[in-house]
């Protein structure tokens, strides 16, 4: 295998895996938060009861994720050394705040983990563990603005760089700014929100409908509101900063706009382009909106769109990604749709989330959000190539080419491989160990 593929290929599995924990890890927090406040509010005990199962579970992901964000780390370092030595130079500020961020997080994970029993304010758990969620967003929010500065890069004196190689006129802070960072962590907090609700909402569903006991029943009930809740607030936002990021990157990245909507030309009345594959310099099985992507960038089909023809060829990303964000759109609409009409049924009081076919629904929209999460992820790094860092640094120039890093990676990939089925192996025991019949009843 070349090696810049395989550096490729490691890294990407490495994310796709990871990427899992961190939406897991963003969105627990948020559900035991609103599980503290309903208890507090309600006297119920099962709101509690959940709040303190979803903790345990919560510990094992962040443990794991922590794990797999230092091997992640370690992967940009060994298979990446120079993308990381100018990263290092101009970028590295966002790193450090996230680990302080991280401190901030473990700590008042285990204050809520360890203490919360000896808290005596009724807000005490609710505040401890939201502390832990906003530690998790801003970890999330810094991590983002790397990926930002990499999509646009700034803090620098770009043209003296591509002349001489030379990193000069150096400002830290300006990563913080970068012309895609505000909207790119706004989309990513809230596609992660989604996507972990959706997650955590498909296995109380399915749990609601396995469970014969009316008490069981009664406490999935429960979380699959809470779940359901944070996923409907999530979605117009969403579809709004995605559709912004589409604007964005008909500005910013017009390359990867093109090979995404599958413009092979430069043309005003531009038609939208659903499905299609490039063979052999045509395009085949596709179905077009006419003027339709005109009128969505520019409010006009008078818009001229930009084409691939206006490119060269080896700055072209690969043209799946444009199938890659047809399922993106397919999903998010599909989802945001379905969520909409569950909202509208509960305002005329027709009870939908006890409805055994919404339910089902609801477990079939936890895997589309991971495949859209998925989609979506590999459509924006894809589609950033041949580019590391934008029109700044080619992948190529980035990677480590010695064959010597293979065994390192098959070590790596045995990581996620062992860890991953062991982690769910470990939680499930964990819980079978401690039956949730018997929590209840006790209420501890």
């Amino acid at each position: 295998m070349d090696v810049v593929l395989f550096d490729r290929a490691l890294m990407g599995s490495s994310l796709a895996i990871h990427i899992l924990f961190v939406v897991l890890g963003l969105t627990l927090p948020l559900v035991i938060f609103f599980s503290e406040i309903a208890y507090v509010r309600t006297k119920n005990k099962q709101y509690i009861v959940l709040a303190r199962r979803l903790a345990t579970a919560f510990i094992l992901f962040f443990a794991i994720g922590t794990a797999s964000g230092t091997i992640v780390a370690l992967e940009l370092l060994f298979l990446w050394p120079e993308f990381m030595a100018l990263v290092s130079q101009v970028a590295i500020l966002p790193l450090v705040a996230e680990s302080f961020v991280f401190f901030i997080e473990a700590i008042f994970l285990s204050i809520y983990i360890y203490f919360r029993p000896k808290l005596r304010h009724p807000y005490s758990g609710a505040a401890t563990i939201l502390i832990v969620a906003i530690a998790g967003l801003l970890t999330a929010a810094f991590i983002t603005s790397i990926n930002a500065f990499m999509n646009t890069p700034v803090g620098f004196n770009i043209p003296a760089y591509l002349q001489s190689g030379t990193i000069t006129g150096v400002n830290p802070l300006a990563v913080f700014s970068s012309p895609s960072t505000r909207l790119e962590i706004i989309h990513v907090i809230f596609t992660s929100y989604l996507a972990g609700s959706l997650m955590l909402l498909a296995y109380f569903a399915y749990s609601t409908m396995r469970s014969r006991d009316p008490v069981a029943r009664s406490y999935y009930r429960k979380a699959v509101t809470i779940t359901f809740w944070i996923a409907a607030v999530a979605v117009p936002f969403v579809v709004l900063t995605g559709s912004l990021s589409i604007t964005q990157l008909y500005l910013q990245q017009p390359e990867k706009y093109a090979a995404i909507e599958m413009n092979l030309v430069s043309q005003s009345h531009a038609p939208e382009v659903i499905g299609g594959i490039y063979t052999g310099n045509t395009l085949k099985d596709y179905v077009l909106i006419p003027n339709m992507q005109s009128i969505l960038l520019f409010g006009s089909a008078n818009g001229t769109v930009p084409g691939l023809n206006q490119y060269p060829k080896s700055t072209w990303p690969p043209l799946f990604i444009h199938l890659l964000f047809d399922t993106v759109v397919f999903i998010g609409f599909a989802l945001g749709f379905f969520l909409l009409l569950v909202v509208l049924l509960m305002v005329f009081r027709k009870a939908p989330l006890q409805n055994k076919l919404v339910l089902w629904l609801l477990v079939l929209c936890g895997f589309a959000a991971v495949i859209a999460l998925e989609s979506g992820w590999i459509m924006d790094e894809v589609g950033r190539q041949p580019w590391i860092i934008y029109n700044v640094m080619p992948v190529v120039s980035a990677a480590n080419l010695s064959p010597g890093i293979l065994p390192a990676g098959i070590a790596i990939l045995s990581f996620y491989v062992i860890v991953c089925p062991l982690s769910l192996l470990l939680l499930k025991h964990y819980f079978n160990k401690r039956p949730l019949s018997a929590e209840l009843r006790s209420g501890k």
